[in-house]
C-alpha cells in the first residue's frame, strides 16, 4: 500500500473529515520514494506515519498555521518537522489537504487554486 493511500479520513465526529487532493497525495507518494532512497524504507515509512498523525490532529483544530488569504481564499500553510510545508484549506465541513511542499520548494498559489476549484483549470 502506498503511503498517501493510507492517509484516512477523520473518524471523530468532533472533528472534521480529512481530504487529501489526489495531486497532494501523489506528493506525498513522491515524498516516501526520496525518503526511501536517501535514507531507507523504514524511515520513510515513519515519517509519513507522523505526517499522517499531524494531519488527524490537524482535523481536531484546523485553524492553526499561517493563514496565506492573499494567495487563495481561506489558504493555510503549516510547517511540519521544519523541512514539509502542508498547504490546506478549511472548509465548511472539511479540511481539504492541496498540497506538500518539502525542503523549499515553491509553494504556488495558482497550483493551489486549481485544486481548490478544478473547474478554473481551463
Amino acid at each position: 500500500m502506498r503511503p498517501a493511500t493510507a492517509v484516512a479520513k477523520a473518524a471523530d465526529s468532533m472533528t472534521r473529515p480529512l481530504i487529501v487532493h489526489p495531486d497532494a497525495a501523489d506528493e506525498l507518494d513522491q515524498l516516501y520514494d526520496y525518503i526511501a532512497e536517501q535514507s531507507g524504507s523504514a524511515r520513510a515509512w515513519s515519517y509519513v506515519v507522523s505526517v499522517r498523525s499531524f494531519l488527524h490532529d490537524l482535523c481536531a483544530y484546523p485553524e492553526r498555521g499561517s493563514l496565506r488569504s492573499r494567495s487563495l481564499e481561506g489558504l493555510r500553510i503549516i510547517g511540519f518537522r521544519r523541512r514539509l510545508s502542508i498547504a490546506f484549506v478549511v472548509r465548511e465541513n472539511d479540511v481539504l489537504v492541496l498540497g506538500f511542499f518539502y525542503a523549499g520548494r515553491n509553494i504556488d498559489p495558482a497550483l493551489l487554486g486549481q485544486r481548490v476549484n478544478p473547474a478554473e483549470q481551463r
